[in-house]
């Protein structure tokens, strides 16, 4: 058919104009389109339907399709042969039926065929089939265990263990069974616990393999990870002193010098020489000698530095033994005296106790003086110290005894109770350096700078 088809071109053509310089009009050129129309020829398609009937089959009077039968050689299947009458159209041998002997007749419906298990129907025949993981016996009707593995190892990778009607794979050693059920991957043991290793574990084909981080080394167990003592095996290499740490080392260098970028090298550092005992006594209690470390603290006799390296604490020779007294000994801040029982009378050395050569100081005179009021000791009668006069011929015998009192107070307290403090001075009087009396200005005396004179005398006949 004639199908049209439109072509456009276009052309330059003369046109009059107005508006042109110095005439009204004049003649210039437009662009014009233009239009024509040419014919092509086309082919198209027409579909049509043809019957073509199957043998056995014929069309009647352009009818839509193959409607009637017609039994002809090859119209019947399987040996079938065209019936003479009846409505049959074919007559069928033995296993097969249908108008054209085209079916099948099914053995397995009477008896199951004789099959244990499973009938199949075929064509013009049949045949029995077992379940999976059994096989047909000889008779071709019973079923027997089918033993997988013996084929290409049951497709396992590995092991393969055949049970009754089916099989199962199995994996070696440090292997674990694929979700396929025939694979077998490496079992990480390093997954669980880290494989029993303290630090690092290895999987090596299904084993663990301990290691250790730097500065350990693995112990005899093959498990634990023990620390390396650079500095005791000279791994170090520092220039002054080693320090050992959990899994490596740190160098520290002596007073007036500074560690390197290397961290093992030592350099001198310019430094201005402070003396460290010029700033509050450097923490001392007492002494202080400035060192190159630091301040170092000492106390005077009597006093023992104490665990904090700075206070110093008194000293109880009585108490530890140092003392060197024979008899009693009287304990006081800063030192220690000796007396001597009744009927004793002290060294020359300040320690032993030699006897009187006259009569002996009457027990009860002794007791008396020795519970005289005000007085404090630290143990039975070891306070008391006394001392006798010269006996003259025209006087009564006549003795004078003094009584020496020895408390130690605490807190910055003194007095024979503890009850007194530096600021019970009188009289211009100032506390002394160990806060234990006061320093009483000329003319005065007294604990307290309250007096002239603190003497207790006490008589008693012979």
């Amino acid at each position: 058919h004639q199908q049209p088809c439109v072509q456009a071109f276009s052309r330059m053509v003369k046109m009059w104009k107005q508006g042109c310089t110095r005439r009204r009009w004049c003649m210039g050129y437009e662009r014009r389109s233009g239009y024509y129309t040419v014919y092509k020829q086309m082919y198209r398609m027409e579909r049509q339907t043809v019957y073509k009937c199957c043998p056995g089959w014929v069309q009647h009077d352009n009818e839509p399709g193959c409607l009637h039968l017609l039994c002809s050689d090859g119209t019947c299947f399987n040996g079938g042969k065209c019936s003479e009458a009846g409505s049959q159209v074919c007559q069928c041998p033995a296993g097969f039926q249908g108008p054209r002997c085209q079916y099948d007749v099914n053995e397995c419906t009477a008896e199951n065929g004789g099959c244990h298990d499973q009938c199949c129907n075929t064509i013009g025949s049949y045949h029995c089939k077992c379940p999976a993981g059994q096989k047909l016996q000889e008779d071709g009707k019973s079923c027997g265990d089918m033993d997988e593995c013996a084929v290409v190892n049951g497709g396992c990778q590995q092991g393969c263990v055949n049970t009754h009607g089916s099989f199962h794979c199995q994996c070696q050693a440090g292997y674990r069974l694929h979700a396929d059920g025939r694979t077998c991957i490496v079992i990480d043991p390093c997954t669980s616990g880290n494989g029993g290793c303290s630090q690092i574990c290895q999987n090596e084909r299904g084993i663990a393999k301990c290691e250790c981080h730097p500065g350990h080394y693995l112990s005899a167990d093959n498990k634990s990870c023990l620390d390396i003592d650079e500095c005791a095996e000279g791994r170090a290499r520092c220039a002054h002193r080693c320090v050992n740490t959990l899994g490596s080392f740190t160098c520290v260098c002596n007073p007036g010098f500074e560690l390197g970028a290397d961290g093992r090298q030592c350099y001198r550092i310019e430094m201005e020489i402070v003396d460290s005992c010029q700033d509050n006594n450097g923490g001392c209690s007492h002494h202080c000698e400035h060192t190159t470390a630091g301040p170092r603290c000492s106390c005077n006799d009597g006093y023992r530095l104490d665990f904090d390296g700075k206070m110093c604490a008194e000293l109880d020779e009585c108490e530890t033994g140092e003392s060197c007294c024979s008899q009693f000994c009287i304990n006081y801040a800063g030192g220690y005296e000796c007396a001597c029982k009744a009927g004793f009378q002290l060294n020359a050395d300040g320690c032993a106790c030699d006897a009187l050569g006259g009569e002996e100081v009457d027990a009860e005179e002794a007791a008396g003086f020795a519970t005289a009021p005000g007085l404090q000791f630290r143990g039975p009668p070891q306070l008391l110290r006394y001392t006798l006069g010269t006996i003259y011929e025209d006087e009564d015998p006549r003795g004078e005894l003094t009584l020496v009192q020895r408390v130690v107070c605490l807190d910055n307290t003194f007095g024979n109770d503890c009850s007194l403090s530096c600021e019970d001075c009188l009289n211009g009087g100032r506390c002394n350096s160990e806060h234990s009396g006061c320093v009483c200005s000329p003319g005065w005396t007294g604990i307290i700078c309250n007096e002239s004179e603190y003497v207790l005398c006490f008589e008693f006949s012979m």
